[in-house]
């Protein structure tokens, strides 16, 4: 039941890169995105009125650092939207999971295991045929998409390090609505330096948008999320996961009419098949790696997989 809920949350995911595109005809970004978040908020605000559970050390210091990583991960897809296609956000978004151990080892000191070279290996070749940098078949204005998504990929394998440590120190509810109400925050900022743009007779879709990516993709599914890694393995969470830019290509191509080439297909399964690698290597290593009692000492100085297996956005 968890896999098939972590399924088809998943597929879902998919269908937010073509949707958040095509409302940014609609609206500018900042405007979208404090729509969105404003929308998670009240939700999460409310539940959290209902739990009263009572904040530990350091809330709001882990809470508002993980808001400004997700406010980072968001404003930098969604400005790379408005250039790339949504596959190609999809696939570039994917590579925040292999970016996690490296970003594990500058910041907390953890070890670099061969899989995660193994998967990065595999995923700047594929992250190479997507973007083919010395191609012409490749606008300037997709390039720059391109590269703010790698931000936006960035940005969020910190938010997944940071979060695997702090996450299990306070409450689940209030932790997640501090990051969300930070991001939230960080979004009207935004709408005065960039304008607003909003095209008023096409509100309904834009409405329609949001509520879907604000109140279920944001706030709805984090739930889903956590009670399905509740009762699932973290290997079996990410080979589920690592279908959300297949099907944002699927639902792109045939919802939104998207063109895929044969080199974009080869890049964005050269991506996938590199965190494959990464996560099911690095599940192998540890198997093979210090007998019971040596793991059981070290268990706290690795990262959490659970967190690994799954970027924040879309």
């Amino acid at each position: 039941m968890a896999d098939l809920a972590l399924l088809t949350l998943t597929l879902f995911w998919g269908t937010t890169f073509t949707l958040v595109k095509q409302v940014l005809e609609i609206s500018s970004p900042g405007v979208f995105l404090a729509a969105r978040f404003g929308a998670a908020v009240l939700v999460l605000g409310l539940v959290a009125l209902l739990r009263r559970e009572r904040p530990g050390r350091r809330f709001l210091l882990h809470g508002s650092t993980l808001g400004l990583c997700l406010l980072a991960t968001f404003v930098f897809q969604t400005q790379g939207l408005r250039y790339t296609t949504p596959s190609r956000s999809a696939f570039l978004t994917g590579m925040a999971v292999l970016l996690v151990p490296f970003v594990s080892r500058f910041l907390l000191g953890r070890t670099v295991r061969a899989a995660s070279w193994a998967g990065v290996g595999l995923a700047v070749v594929g992250l190479f045929v997507l973007t083919r940098p010395f191609s012409d078949g490749v606008s300037a204005a997709v390039r720059l998409g391109d590269a703010l998504t790698l931000g936006c990929a960035l940005a969020c394998a910190f938010q997944i390090a940071l979060m695997s440590e702090w996450s299990p120190r306070h409450p689940l509810v209030s932790f997640t609505l501090l990051q969300v109400a930070v991001t939230f925050a960080g979004t009207l900022f935004l709408i005065p330096f960039e304008g607003i743009r909003f095209d008023a007779s096409r509100a309904q879709t834009f409405a329609g948008v949001v509520a879907f990516t604000g109140l279920w993709m944001t706030a709805g599914a984090f739930f889903v999320q956590n009670w399905g890694q509740r009762h699932t393995t973290a290997v079996r969470a990410a080979l589920i996961y690592t279908l959300e830019p297949v099907a944002a290509a699927v639902f792109s191509h045939f919802y939104g009419g998207e063109s895929l080439s044969k080199a974009d297909l080869l890049g964005g399964g050269l991506i996938v098949l590199g965190v494959i690698a990464g996560e099911l290597g690095g599940v192998l290593e540890r198997r093979a790696g210090p007998r019971p009692e040596k793991a059981e000492a070290n268990r706290d100085r690795e990262p959490r997989p659970e967190f690994t297996s799954r970027s924040t956005v879309p």
